[in-house]
């Protein structure tokens, strides 16, 4: 059976699959090659969990996605202040392959090409007779920082590495041109080839929202536990990504989709919500800043419809379960015959409670609709409290609603405990439109089930509401 989230995901990448705008990077010949219509997306949630859509099995080079990686190895290796006395971390306002240095002769950023050659060249020993040995030393570390914060084994696309070397003319003037200006301290040709091999490690969806989630989870990997690096320095890296990851097109970007990113000519789009998740989207076509068609607007579609906006102003909480207990040491209600009295007492273990708590978004709803999935073996009723939530936004609350239909599906029952009516009034107006629509105010009844609520004002009519489940399903039986 599809998740609740699998459907999000799905019907976005319904809605942006018919644009076939764009065009794909063909100065690279192996580039060129590829299927314009491979289409991809992937979202890795804070314990690693993964869903994928598309051609997720598809990979493809991670060209200029590698550069927050590489990044961070050189902060890691040399520190901050080394690594700011070389390269800067203003947005160019330029394009990605743009000659650029500001007033110090350092590249701008670390995000654009100048900038990435750059951080590659600190990989590398500070001397100009580098040899093979060198460069291969430094891609091994390279290839295995990488594999690290994605998770698996990772390689590098031989064939669009010898594309890349044999066509990178622009690259190499500004290789040049950083080493005219005496800013390297190792050779230009040895810094290029290393940054040439880093771009072309193959990857996937699934290992750039792993990579994103890594970063998310401050340098740990979330699916295998794996420290990368530091917490300074993913929020360096988080940082840059948001003002410089996406180029010259960065403020459009942190405007309509508000998460750290870094795009590549590939077509991959690695996002970030810090604290919480990672997302990967592959679409080979590309705009005229090189982002991917498709991987923007699919970004902008996964901002807007499951409001991942980082600037969205609540108070997030990646805990949002605050205590699970069952009803064994809670009274049977006095409604009911001694005879269903007794039934009760036998079954009150069947019954799961769980308290919520913080403000309640897509990342904390997603956590709980898979938790209370998960543990669904352990019982026949399920209460949900939200007393102590602050807000809950339009996703979230559909997400918790929709447990009633996935427990109803499988024969069990679900109650919703909302004493500050978050969600009831919001029911209420359902309701009310489904049974007088002439008499209600305009609203959305796309998918509203008039049975689909079970929210109460207090846990003693929830606890009724679960109780009647329990003694209709016995007298059924």
């Amino acid at each position: 059976m599809e998740s609740l989230v699998d459907g999000y995901l799905r019907h976005i990448m319904d809605n942006v699959r018919p644009d076939r705008s764009g065009h794909v990077a063909d100065y690279i010949p192996e580039l060129a090659r590829v299927d314009p219509e491979g289409y991809a997306l992937s979202l890795c949630v804070h314990d690693g969990h993964t869903y994928s859509l598309g051609d997720s099995a598809t990979s493809f080079t991670i060209q200029s996605v590698s550069k927050p990686l590489t990044y961070a190895m050189a902060l890691h290796r040399h520190g901050p202040e080394a690594v700011d006395a070389k390269i800067g971390v203003e947005p160019s306002g330029e394009a990605f392959n743009e000659i650029s240095v500001d007033d110090r002769r350092r590249p701008k950023n670390p995000m654009i090409n100048a900038g990435a050659i750059f951080a590659a060249s600190m990989l590398l020993p500070s001397r100009r007779d580098v040899d093979e040995a060198d460069i291969d030393a430094a891609f091994t570390q390279i290839l295995e920082f990488y594999s690290g914060c994605a998770g698996r084994r990772l390689e590098m696309d031989a064939d669009v590495y010898a594309s890349e070397k044999a066509t990178g003319s622009r690259n190499r003037a500004i290789a040049y041109m950083l080493d005219s200006f005496g800013a390297l301290e190792t050779s230009p040709d040895a810094a290029l080839d290393l940054y040439f091999r880093q771009c072309s490690i193959r990857v996937t969806t699934e290992d750039l929202a792993g990579i994103g989630a890594t970063i998310a989870n401050g340098g740990e990997n979330p699916r295998t536990g794996r420290v990368m690096f530091s917490h300074e320095i993913a929020q360096r890296v988080l940082s840059v990504m948001t003002t410089c990851g996406m180029y010259d097109g960065a403020g459009d970007w942190v405007t309509s989709v508000g998460l750290p990113a870094k795009s590549g000519v590939g077509g991959g789009i690695l996002a970030v919500l810090p604290g919480q998740l990672g997302i990967g989207v592959y679409s080979p076509r590309l705009d005229e800043h090189g982002n991917s068609v498709r991987g923007v607007e699919t970004c902008e579609h996964l901002s807007r419809d499951l409001g991942l906006h980082m600037f969205n102003v609540t108070r997030e909480s990646r805990v949002t379960i605050r205590s699970v207990y069952d009803l064994t040491d809670i009274p049977v209600s006095d409604d009911w015959t001694d005879r269903e009295r007794s039934y009760l007492r036998t079954c009150r273990d069947k019954v799961r409670v769980y308290e919520l708590q913080g403000d309640l978004t897509f990342a904390g709803a997603e956590s709980v609709h898979r938790r209370l999935l998960s543990d669904m073996d352990d019982y026949a009723a399920v209460i949900v409290e939200i007393s102590r939530l602050g807000v809950v936004d339009a996703v979230a609350r559909t997400m918790v609603l929709s447990i009633k239909r996935a427990l109803s599906d499988t024969g069990r029952r679900a109650a919703l405990v909302d004493p500050d009516g978050l969600v009831r009034a919001w029911v209420e107006r359902q309701r009310e439109a489904w049974t007088n629509p002439k008499d209600s105010a305009p609203v959305d009844l796309k998918g509203f089930d008039p049975a689909l609520p079970h929210v109460h004002a207090t846990m003693e009519e929830a606890i009724l509401d679960v109780e009647t489940f329990l003694l209709k399903d016995a007298y059924d039986e």
